[in-house]
């Protein structure tokens, strides 16, 4: 019993590891230097095969990794179902971004920004 736990577990995180890595929208700025890139990836620390959807805004000509903010300007994660998330350019360098599922006041339980990102996120239903 006591080989087939460590086993078992490591089964597990090999499947989770192997869950959904793919963009499943990618939206250009007007201008065209930066983009948003919402991809589906494996949860984060999950035992099981769950899925979070990952938004990046990144420059144009990047990408970002599942689980990883190395290129991202600005990140964060949205919520079931993924049709519901709202995401729109308002300039060039200024997106609007709201999900049903964000706070009013804060918008997305987590979000992270560079310092000298030129590129601001409004969390705001649409007027």
């Amino acid at each position: 019993m006591r080989k087939t736990v460590p086993l078992l577990l490591l089964s597990s995180v090999m499947l989770t590891a192997c869950g959904p890595n793919k963009i499943i929208v990618d939206l250009p700025s007007p201008n065209g230097n930066y983009h948003v890139e919402v991809r589906k990836c494996p949860q984060r620390g999950s035992m099981t095969s769950g899925e979070q959807t990952q938004v990046s805004v990144l420059k144009a000509g990047t990408s970002e990794n599942c689980n990883s903010a190395v290129n991202a300007l600005v990140q964060f994660g949205s919520y079931a179902p993924d049709d519901q998330l709202q995401l729109q350019w308002i300039s060039d360098a200024e997106l609007r971004a709201w999900h049903p599922g964000f706070d009013p006041k804060f918008g997305p339980r987590s979000a992270s920004s560079k310092a000298d990102s030129s590129v601001k996120v409004i969390y705001a239903p649409a007027k």
